[in-house]
């Protein structure tokens, strides 16, 4: 096992285009570190200049104590797990598993005996004489994580080697990834765009924007407290409700403004959280709202938390949660950072319709039952304390100076549940 370190790193290709900008980050030996960001963030860029497929341009890349640049991939002993399995098809899993280790002229007896253990390990045992044909799409993939095991690497990197599977294939990928990751204890880089995969699986998240590291932090401090709009917009499914709003002093009372209906106040806890409002009394921020913060109001729900009158545009009822989307008449944030955290262009596009004429639609996610129609009028009421504020210029959260948690470096792994070392309670 050993330490992964990006130092002050960049890769620039002939065309000037630099897919990754002084990019720093250390991985802890042991940790499970996930690289998540839009289509052409660089984030497999970066996991490949680690595997040395890639040049890297400028600055050091430091695996253990040794700085790398200039080895070859085999030289640098990290095991790679693909989005395709690339498995031999003429091989038994036996033989796709060990074959590194035959060319590497290990002796048979020590294959056959790590390729057993990885395989009672994987569960793979009674499939070790089998085609890869003739097995399933996950089993396929834990025979390309065997095959990494096997090799005994001082770190896995793994460039999205769920996105083949089918969704519930991948649920059941994700708890054994990380099972198996966290009773090995290997260094472990994994680079994917799902969000789900991002935040249940890893000590700590790295998200990435045109090839710039924005924010690195545990799952949950990352979803709590985004250091920036690009974050905030990007981490989330459903994603963060954000909108122009103007803070106003009423009195020595901060509320809210937002479009021409809507007038919230703006509780003591958070401003705790955000204490920087106060000094953006008259001024127009960036305004987050969760969709889970969102409920319907009843007799005892303060007025100034309630927005009256919403109308439905659709509803998704998915068991155990509804989904429900209602106009809302705040603006939506139209800049760059929301731009490249909608990473789709159709969508963005309908954002700035929706600007220019002063609304957009909000997302709650709320618990089943008596659900609203499309077309219905409801009443719609928001947890005003977990509210969050940037500023419009630099997307900025609206903490004290200083407050801000993009950071390069890990502080030791993290896998307790109060720890918030993931999304799943982690042992270790």
């Amino acid at each position: 096992m050993a330490k992964l370190q990006f130092d002050h790193v960049y890769k620039r290709y002939p065309d000037g285009t630099e897919a990754v900008k002084d990019l720093s980050l250390d991985i802890e030996d042991g940790e499970f570190v996930i690289l998540v960001g839009p289509s052409g963030c660089g984030k497999s860029t970066a996991l490949r200049m680690v595997a040395g497929l890639e040049e890297i341009s400028d600055g050091k890349m430091i695996i253990g104590d040794q700085v790398v640049n200039n080895m070859t991939p085999k030289e640098r002993d990290i095991a790679m797990v693909f989005q395709s399995y690339a498995l031999y098809p003429h091989m038994s899993v036996a033989d796709n598993m060990g074959f590194a280790l035959k060319l590497a002229k290990v002796p048979k007896d020590e294959i056959a005996k790590r390729v057993k253990e990885a395989a009672d390990i994987l569960g793979l045992t009674e499939y070790l004489e089998r085609k890869p044909k003739a097995l399933s799409g996950g089993q396929r993939q834990r025979v390309a994580m065997g095959r990494a095991i096997v090799r005994e690497p001082k770190a896995f990197l793994m460039d999205e080697p769920l996105s083949n599977l089918d969704a519930k294939l991948r649920v059941q990928m994700r708890s054994e990834i990380a099972e198996l990751q966290n009773r090995m204890g290997v260094t472990t880089m994994y680079v994917t765009h799902d969000q789900v995969e991002a935040m249940t699986m890893g000590d700590r998240v790295a998200v990435l924007k045109r090839g710039e590291l924005m924010q690195v932090d545990t799952p949950q401090n990352l979803y709590d407290n985004p250091d920036n709009l690009f974050v905030a917009g990007f981490i989330g499914s459903p994603a963060m409700n954000l909108a122009e709003g103007t803070l106003e002093d009423d009195n020595g009372r901060l509320m809210l403004r937002m479009g021409t209906q809507v007038h919230l106040a703006v509780p003591d806890a958070a401003i705790d959280r955000y204490p920087k409002v106060r000094d953006y009394a008259g001024k127009t921020v960036a305004v987050g709202m969760r969709p889970e913060h969102f409920f319907r109001p009843d007799g005892s729900t303060p007025k100034e938390m309630q927005l009256p009158g919403r109308k439905v545009t659709l509803v998704e009822a998915l068991g155990s949660e509804l989904i429900v989307h209602f106009g809302m008449s705040a603006p939506p944030i139209v800049t760059e950072d929301m731009r490249e955290a909608v990473d789709d262009p159709d969508a963005f596009a309908e954002m700035e319709r929706a600007a220019k004429g002063g609304g957009q639609v909000f997302t709650a996610r709320m618990e089943p039952g008596n659900a609203p129609k499309v077309g219905d009028l409801v009443d719609v009421a928001f947890k005003a304390d977990s509210m969050h504020f940037f500023d419009m210029e630099n997307g900025r959260p609206l903490r004290d100076v200083g407050e801000g948690r993009t950071t390069s470096s890990g502080s030791g792994v993290s896998r307790s549940a109060d720890g918030g070392g993931g999304g799943a309670v982690r042992a270790g």
